[in-house]
């Protein structure tokens, strides 16, 4: 006797949402686009949009950039919501775009591209004297992590000094930036929304000028947006729980290459071992919670002849 089949709430929301789009909405879609084609004026209006769309700047298409990016965002979470989740690429993708089609429309709001051309030579400078100086705390963030994680001095680690440097050092330009933006947040959303009301008051005396509030509440949108996704990146970036176990992997992967039976160990042992000097030698042992467990151990490794390297002689 075959079990019965019980479908879960998500696959019948599925289903539902499914016959939702092919029975509502597609037939709507379509007869709307017959109704435009078979009437001349709706035509004429709609090629004129076109124009419209073709005289756009980059300002203009960024903002519809963003806004459709928002806008698949919240869909994403309302379907969240009713049950049906998508893949967690799909979710981390729609954030990166919704935040950077943000970050490109403040860009172009407020004319940074054109300010950066004018006085490129003093924003070289700049960036160049913080390029330095967050290198310089690569360094020293690679150096404290290595000590605090593995217990042992970090020069004896040349590999992994050199990849967590590489490591940490977009990561705190964007850990830098990301703050920065939180602290600047604030002033500059009040100004954005202020300029907006004032548009909007201008807007409804004088007819020329309805909608210019638009992009500014946009920008107020933008700013929120992004501050709020890159913060909470941030968030999740500085949890221990989140960089310990990957930083841990990154140190055995950089500077442990040889196996447990390169100091006498049995070859049942596992783990990777790093020399150091005075016959000692690090072990990294992979662990499921912590990731790696890193050791001090004594090596003397058994020097080989001719016959055990298997060097040919004459």
């Amino acid at each position: 006797m075959t079990k019965e089949y019980d479908p879960t709430f998500e696959e019948i929301s599925l289903v539902v949402v499914t016959l939702f789009i092919l029975f509502a909405v597609l037939p709507a879609l379509l007869g709307f686009v017959e109704h435009i084609r078979g009437s001349l004026e709706k035509r004429a209006l709609y090629y004129r949009h076109v124009q419209t769309l073709e005289r756009w700047g980059a300002t203009q298409y960024s903002l519809a950039a963003f806004v459709g990016c928002t806008t698949l965002l919240y869909v994403a979470g309302f379907l969240a919501k009713a049950g049906i989740r998508l893949g967690g690429i799909t979710y981390l993708l729609l954030l990166f775009l919704s935040s950077m089609t943000a970050l490109v429309y403040l860009c172009y709001y407020w004319g940074i591209p054109g300010f950066f051309k004018k006085h490129a030579g003093t924003i070289k400078v700049l960036v160049g004297a913080v390029a330095i100086g967050v290198a310089t705390l690569s360094k020293i963030y690679s150096d404290a992590a290595i000590a605090e994680l593995t217990g042992l001095p970090p020069q004896n680690f040349p590999g992994a000094q050199l990849l967590l440097t590489f490591i940490l050092t977009p990561t705190l330009w964007f850990l830098g930036l990301s703050l920065l933006a939180g602290f600047l947040s604030l002033p500059v959303m009040v100004v954005l929304f202020l300029r907006a009301v004032f548009l909007d008051f201008l807007s409804a005396t004088d007819a020329e000028n309805k909608g210019a509030n638009m992009p500014a509440m946009a920008a107020v949108l933008a700013v929120a947006l992004f501050v709020l996704i890159s913060l909470t990146v941030t968030q999740g970036i500085a949890s221990k729980s989140f960089y310990e176990i990957r930083l841990k992997q990154a140190i055995a992967f950089s500077s442990f290459h040889l196996s447990a039976t390169y100091c006498g160990f049995p070859e049942s042992e596992k783990g990777r071992v790093a020399t150091l000097s005075d016959d000692r030698a690090a072990i990294a042992i992979a662990d499921e919670k912590a990731g790696y467990v890193f050791e001090l151990i004594s090596c003397k490794p058994k020097i080989k002849g001719r016959e055990g390297t298997g060097v040919m002689t004459e």
